[in-house]
């Protein structure tokens, strides 16, 4: 949590920047402002990516539709090693990888224009809609243990397929080797569907009129019709905590870096027209 607590902090000491002063900007400016971006999320429980188009409503305000998709991880989500020779990684217990869709609409407002070349602008945004989770099983290619009274040793025989997590294997003497293969599972695949309310802070700070490099934070209230089982914690191990659980409503931080273009829809209407008038 410490590392998102340093990102948002470095955001807000940005936006005190808004009234330093810099090179006249003589840029011919674009007033009817739509725009489209993309952003790289890092979320509290994951990561993922953003996909923003915002109309110009007026000079201040924009209407936002956006799109969404996220891995998100459990909230005890630690690796560990096999006990096998192979030292490969894997989540003990994991019973699903979870990926995020979200669609939204929604509103942006800006609180302070950019002057100067060299300044930032300063926006708030919020936004909802309907949310859905995919599940894709996780496989793992496990193996039983056999003791050898001769050598004195335990040899572990991998079985044939992979297989879904079974918290029995603990009392079996079965031993995870390593996770199967990724696309293993996908004709299995459940979706969890949900909604969720988003509201953040947005940093912009290009240089360039028409491009856009943002910095935003803020925060995720989502919910599903059920609990969203990305681990089984049934029997977790010495290391993990005996209250954790899956979870039916998250709240979530989030950090994001956003970069795009901002398009003035009458410039674009004149350029069809005269592609239009060339090619008759």
């Amino acid at each position: 949590m410490k590392k998102y607590v340093t990102v948002v902090t470095l955001i807000a000491v940005a936006c005190t920047a808004v009234h330093a002063q810099g090179e006249i900007d003589l840029q011919q400016k674009v007033f009817y402002r739509n725009e489209w971006s993309l952003a790289l999320m890092l979320n509290s429980n994951g990561f993922g990516g953003n996909y923003r188009y915002g109309k110009h409503i007026n000079a201040r305000t924009k209407k936002l539709w956006e799109m969404d998709f996220v891995y998100m991880k459990a909230p005890k989500d630690y690796k560990t090693y096999s006990p096998t020779t192979s030292g490969a990684k894997f989540v003990y217990g994991k019973k699903n990888l979870a990926f995020d869709w979200r669609v939204a609409l929604g509103r942006q407002y800006e609180i302070f224009r950019k002057h100067d070349v060299g300044s930032v602008a300063i926006r708030y945004f919020y936004n909802y809609g309907p949310s859905v989770v995919m599940l894709k099983p996780v496989y793992y290619n496990v193996g039983d243990g056999y003791y050898d009274p001769v050598s004195n040793l335990t040899y572990v025989i991998e079985r044939e397929e992979p297989e879904r997590f079974d918290p029995d294997w603990i009392n079996m003497n079965v031993a995870i080797l390593s996770r199967a293969s990724f696309f293993k599972g996908f004709d299995k695949l459940s979706l969890v569907p949900g909604a969720f309310g988003k509201f953040g802070l947005n940093v912009e700070y290009s240089k360039q009129d028409k491009v856009i490099h943002a910095l935003e934070c803020g925060m995720i209230v989502e919910g599903f019709i059920k609990k969203v089982e990305i681990m089984d914690f049934s029997s977790p191990p010495a290391y993990q905590s005996k209250t954790a659980k899956n979870q039916q409503f998250f709240l979530t931080l989030f950090v994001s870096y956003r970069f795009g273009r901002i398009v003035d829809p009458y410039e674009v209407k004149k350029e069809r027209k005269r592609s239009n008038e060339i090619s008759y």
